[in-house]
């Protein structure tokens, strides 16, 4: 039943102009959003298992440094007090355990982060949000920007969200992205590819930065 309810809202959005391809650009980046200790251990408040995810990240982001293109981390992290968290906190009490100098808040060590490759904290859901990202996309000269990481549903989808906003041509990688919630996953992934973003399996963006050639 479920399944029929998904084919009939796929052909309702399509009939209606949803779901067009933006396709990849000349110069793609990648962005892991907020694979972090604090996420990727269940046994923390906000964690879940997301070892399938790093594993498909980190095929990604070899092909990434071959090629030289961009790599962008985001964590999370408050201050002691957590003042800098907002009103956030007062909807998300697992936020007070994104603290600063712990080790919730380190990038999970699983990830093939090299030299070179830029680590951003951000204080809410957008990796665009308080942070210099905008810069750091507009020098390297990107206008595509590759998705990975946690959770699908919250800052995944609010940096896609921002991307699309901002000019930036967003693609979330379907098997490389995580949610505590299966079924807030599988939605997000739907309303995504409808209105903001490519969404592609791994495999595919691997095939295309392996025939990558940097345009000068």
């Amino acid at each position: 039943m479920e399944s029929i309810q998904r084919q009939n809202d796929l052909q309702n959005f399509r009939e209606r102009g949803f779901g067009q391809t933006l396709g990849i650009g000349n110069r793609p980046c990648v962005l892991v959003v907020d694979v972090i200790k604090g996420f990727t251990d269940p046994a923390m408040p906000l964690g879940s298992d997301l070892s399938r995810q790093i594993e498909v990240t980190n095929r990604l982001l070899r092909e990434a440094h071959q090629k030289n293109l961009p790599v962008f981390f985001t964590t999370i992290a408050y201050e002691e007090n957590l003042e800098d968290s907002g009103i956030w906190l007062e909807k998300m009490g697992g936020l007070k355990t994104l603290k600063s100098g712990t080790d919730a808040v380190q990038l999970d060590p699983r990830l093939h982060y090299q030299k070179g490759d830029v680590i951003l904290n951000k204080k809410y859901a957008s990796a665009f949000f308080g942070t210099d990202l905008i810069s750091r996309l507009n020098v390297n000269r990107v206008d595509t920007v590759i998705v990975t990481g946690c959770t699908t549903s919250g800052c995944v989808r609010a940096s896609v969200v921002d991307a699309l906003q901002y000019g930036y041509r967003p693609i979330v990688v379907r098997d490389a992205v995580g949610d505590r919630s299966l079924a807030s996953h599988d939605q997000s992934l739907f309303d995504m590819e409808q209105k903001y973003a490519d969404v592609l399996d791994a495999s595919e963006l691997i095939a295309y930065m392996q025939s990558y050639t940097a345009i000068s």
